[in-house]
């Protein structure tokens, strides 16, 4: 007898089961697909919308303030260890916009996808598949919308310290409110185009008489979010290389290494004179807006405009500055002659309390230093807002820098928005390494004051030899810098004998 699979048999029931798990297969795929490419096109959105804020308005993006806010907690070791791997700091600076932006664009895929997730779930209850929800599904809203408001709250929790950081020069109390907004308005942007890219892309033909319009209809939906997608991809490419343009990635402090160095010049023009700086922008501030606060351990509290710090009798003065990475021939030493105020004169106008001890600057970009009240208080010690007889530079701080004869480089804020003046009690006093951007690092350790350097300029230098040997018989003139901070130099020795004899060097150029 020939024996059959009867209908409703064992047979049918694995083919039903086969079928049923290859179709729930590709629909975890579809979704987990759906979900990531909406979150990618999303967070393309979202970082159009950061450069058109950080270009326009001097908004801080989350990048830059995750930067900062993590960067202080860096050892020396760690950070000397990055650099050297990386291959110096541009290059990482490079590197870490690079993890930045992937980074974003990850996080709002795996959105995306939760996004996806959550509205294949809610269909699968309410077998609704049938149904077209539009452009944006109002069961999205309920995910969407708490999603943006948490991820909002968490960061201005987490970035905190870092949001008074404003790339125009507003006031710390204000910076606040915009780099909140910055996030709250970003953060929607990339909420609301993950709800619009999946609606497109994810579309269904809506129940109707004629299919092939409603093909045609999810055909032109998936257009359009092609379409947008190249348009916000091109826009992002265009805002990138314009924000490359006015970066620091041209310089890593290091520029004027080489043959140039080698030429002693008293006063340094300003397109040569070193520059080190932290941020991807520097700040562009905008003066009339731009404030001075100070504020802390005083009985009378000022806001200054510039206006008002121009108005001051001002004084001139030359100073040497030097980066606390300065090597012999890499550049990172310049003079310059500073017009500004004397800081004893604003500070005796707040009338500080007899507690005080330290001093604590911060800078529009949210760079921040601390020194001993003592220091503030000499004379040289100045808010300078001319350099070299004319209006300071973007890079040098514009339109007020501080300038500390004798401390290094990093003591010397750029951009200076508010003093505040502390007690001994402050608990930011008394971190591992104490109260300031790199110091927090470690930079420092061994004091805050620039001992003596001396280098020879001429003839070339090559690390720690002559580029060329001398000639027996022949004449050779050494020329050379030495810098002793704020104590002055007042009398240089050349030995080439090692150090078995000295004879007494011309000084040429006292300096300062």
């Amino acid at each position: 007898m020939r024996v059959g699979n009867l209908p409703g048999g064992e047979n049918d029931s694995c083919a039903m089961n086969t079928t049923a798990e290859s179709t729930a297969a590709r629909s975890f795929l579809g979704v987990l697909l759906v979900g990531i490419v909406a979150g990618v096109l999303a967070a393309v959105a979202m970082l159009v919308t950061m450069g058109i804020l950080r270009l326009a308005f001097g908004w801080p993006t989350p990048t830059e303030l995750i930067f900062d806010r993590l960067f202080p907690l860096l050892t020396v070791e760690f950070f000397i260890g990055s650099l050297v791997k990386a291959g110096g700091y541009t290059p990482l600076k490079l590197q870490g916009v690079y993890g930045a932006l992937a980074g974003q664009v990850a996080v709002a895929a795996i959105g995306g996808v939760i996004y996806s997730w959550y509205l294949n779930r809610l269909e699968q209850r309410q077998r609704s598949d049938n149904v077209d929800p539009g452009i944006f599904d109002a069961r999205g809203w309920r995910l969407i919308v708490p999603g943006v408001l948490v991820a909002t709250a968490l960061f201005v929790i987490l970035l905190w310290p870092t949001l008074i950081t404003n790339y125009h020069g507003l006031p710390p109390a204000r910076a606040r409110i915009i780099a909140s907004l910055e996030m709250l308005i970003s953060f929607s942007v990339c909420g609301f185009g993950i709800m619009l890219f999946h609606a497109l892309i994810s579309a269904r033909p809506a129940q109707s008489s004629a299919k092939s319009a409603g093909v045609r209809t999810t055909g032109r939906r998936r257009f359009l979010a092609l379409g947008i997608g190249a348009a916000l991809s091109i826009a992002l490419d265009g805002l990138l290389r314009r924000l490359y343009r006015i970066g620091t990635f041209a310089y890593d402090g290091r520029q004027y290494g080489g043959p140039g160095v080698q030429k002693i010049t008293p006063i340094r023009p300003r397109d040569e004179f070193y520059q080190v700086s932290k941020n991807l922008i520097d700040p562009m501030i905008v003066r009339d807006s731009w404030r001075l606060d100070i504020v802390g351990q005083v009985e009378n509290p000022q806001v200054y405009s510039f206006a008002d710090i121009a108005a001051m009798p001002a004084v001139e003065q030359e100073t040497t500055l030097l980066c606390i990475s300065y090597a012999i021939g890499s550049g990172l030493c310049s003079n310059a002659m500073w017009k500004g105020v004397p800081l004893p004169r604003l500070l005796a106008q707040v009338k500080p309390k007899p507690n005080v001890t330290t001093v604590l600057f911060r800078a529009a970009d949210g760079y921040y230093e601390t020194f001993r009240f003592e220091k503030a208080m000499e004379p040289t010690t100045l808010v300078a807002y001319e350099m070299n007889g004319e209006p300071l530079p973007q890079g040098h701080g514009f339109p007020l820098r501080l300038i500390v004869p004798g401390l290094y480089g990093e003591k010397n804020p750029k951009w200076l928005t508010r003093i505040e003046l502390l007690d001994e009690a402050d608990a930011r006093l008394h971190r591992r390494h104490g109260c300031g951007f790199y110091k927090q690092q470690g930079w420092g350790r061994l004091g805050d004051a620039i001992p003596t350097h001396s280098r020879f300029d001429a003839p070339q230098v090559a690390g720690d030899h002559f580029a060329q040997p001398f000639i027996l018989g022949r004449m050779a003139e050494l020329r050379g810098m030495a810098f002793g901070g704020d104590r002055g130099i007042s009398k240089v020795e050349i030995s080439t004998d090692d150090g078995k004899t000295w004879e007494e060097a011309e000084i040429s150029y006292p300096g300062t």
